[in-house]
């Protein structure tokens, strides 16, 4: 079969991990693939830069994963990327603004009484908030709320109906939201949640967490470079594209911003949604890509900071997720150096960088005291104004497949019909649905 695809060529027009995993599964399987990026750099929101006035490497932000990422392992094992840590039973350490600490542990029993073993330890919720919260899940699982009834309303409306506690939704279930699909309940499909639920609660060994264990671009970006390159790959970045030609409903060029042609046999469109427009006129996007237009961003803020001295000792398990505060989650990335981050973060994104750093260094302060004594020696802000789309009822309307109806384009990229939410799992599955609907296409 191999052979059937050596033959054939694919252009991936974008180096984002979508991109990357489209072109490593086609590359696997034989095919002639080449990759063109418009940023000097490759990986989109997945990767790691060395700041040369402080002289420290650091991650754009940081990321989780989970044990049912298969399509991400995949994608890691044909690299040979393996700097992956894996919880043996699903662990988190919260903190909350007034000092106190709280561990949500699973219990050694099956799905789901291995979390509904572990809610009930959790001292953060009292009886009424724990008992909200099993009825719910245990509701999911038995099917008690329908396809078509989730489809039409957002998860903060699943919550009224389920009867959930205040203290339930803002201890245990908007920090969930918030560090999967980057948005609050409000805004978060009830479907894509309760989907979530399926496939992180109670399917067996799929809730524990899975930590990066290195700077994410020694992780995904560099050992699939280094793989395509194995391959003869051709990978160019800093060359954008400035038209795609179409004609009788298959894409027969692109032109190149450096006006070089370049033809293949099928092409692979994986640029941020917000991007398509740029790519396609409004006419091609409405009549053979499907409207992407619905679709709005939803932004995150990293806030760097590195201290007088080493702070491994209080984020002994890496990571403290925040309660009542701003900031919801605070990563340990180097005995001295930590990462705090804002999702959802709308009103946040919009402030000064100033203003920000402070917040956050508040945040930390309140809810892990033994911070204040160190100092903190350098801070940096990223903002990423775009980073992934408010995934509410409407987006389910606005996610094209990745299948076009322009015979040989097809997409990739989070923001497609992958059933899952803008996260790394789903710009790889992306990614390989757009590699084996090619082959499909071949068959």
């Amino acid at each position: 079969m191999q052979d059937l695809y050596r033959n054939k060529s694919v252009t991936v027009i974008g180096g984002g991990l979508a991109g990357l995993s489209s072109a490593v599964f086609l590359a696997e399987k034989g095919f002639n693939v080449s990759i063109y990026e418009a940023a000097p750099k490759f990986g989109g929101r997945v990767y790691s830069f060395f700041d040369k006035i402080n002289g420290l490497k650091i991650d754009n932000g940081q990321h989780i994963l989970a044990s049912w990422y298969l399509n991400t392992f995949d994608y890691l094992k044909i690299i040979g990327s393996s700097k992956l840590i894996f919880q043996e039973q699903l662990e988190v350490n919260f903190a909350d603004k007034c000092g106190s600490k709280f561990t949500l542990k699973a219990v050694n029993l099956p799905p789901p009484l291995h979390l509904a073993g572990g809610i009930m330890g959790f001292k953060a919720l009292g009886l009424n908030d724990k008992l909200a919260i099993i009825k719910l899940i245990n509701s999911i699982k038995k099917g008690k709320f329908t396809i078509s009834e989730l489809s039409k309303y957002n998860t903060d409306k699943l919550f009224k109906i389920s009867k959930q506690t205040y203290r339930s939704i803002e201890y245990f279930w908007k920090p969930f939201i918030i560090a999967v699909f980057n948005a609050v309940p409000g805004s978060t499909s009830a479907m894509m949640f309760t989907d979530m639920i399926k496939s992180g609660f109670i399917k067996k060994g799929n809730s524990n967490l899975v930590l990066p264990d290195g700077y994410l671009s020694d992780i995904f970006i560099d050992p699939a470079i280094s793989f395509l390159q194995s391959k003869n790959a051709s990978i160019k970045s800093n060359c954008g594209i400035e038209k795609i030609n179409i004609k009788n409903n298959t894409v027969t060029s692109i032109i190149l911003e450096n006006k070089t042609e370049i033809k293949s046999d099928f092409y692979v469109c994986a640029v941020p949604f917000y991007s398509l427009k740029n790519m396609f006129n409004e006419q091609i996007l409405n009549e053979h890509i499907n409207l992407v237009f619905g679709l709005k961003p939803s932004p995150i803020v990293n806030i760097h900071l590195k201290f007088n001295e080493k702070i491994d000792k209080i984020f002994t398990n890496g990571f403290f997720g925040l309660l009542g505060t701003v900031s919801q989650w605070a990563f340990k990335v180097t005995d001295d150096q930590i990462c705090i981050v804002v999702s959802a973060a709308d009103k946040v994104a919009e402030m000064d960088k100033h203003e920000i750093i402070k917040i956050a260094v508040n945040d930390l302060n309140n809810c892990l005291p033994e911070m204040k004594k160190y100092n903190v020696i350098y801070s940096k802000v990223i903002k990423e104004m775009r980073a992934t789309f408010v995934p509410d009822t409407d987006s389910l309307q606005n996610r094209p497949d990745t299948k076009t109806k322009i015979n040989n384009l097809l997409l990739a990229g989070d923001w497609t019909n992958t059933g899952l939410p803008a996260t790394i799992e789903g710009a790889v599955k992306s990614g390989k649905s757009s590699a084996n609907a090619i082959m499909e296409l071949l068959q």
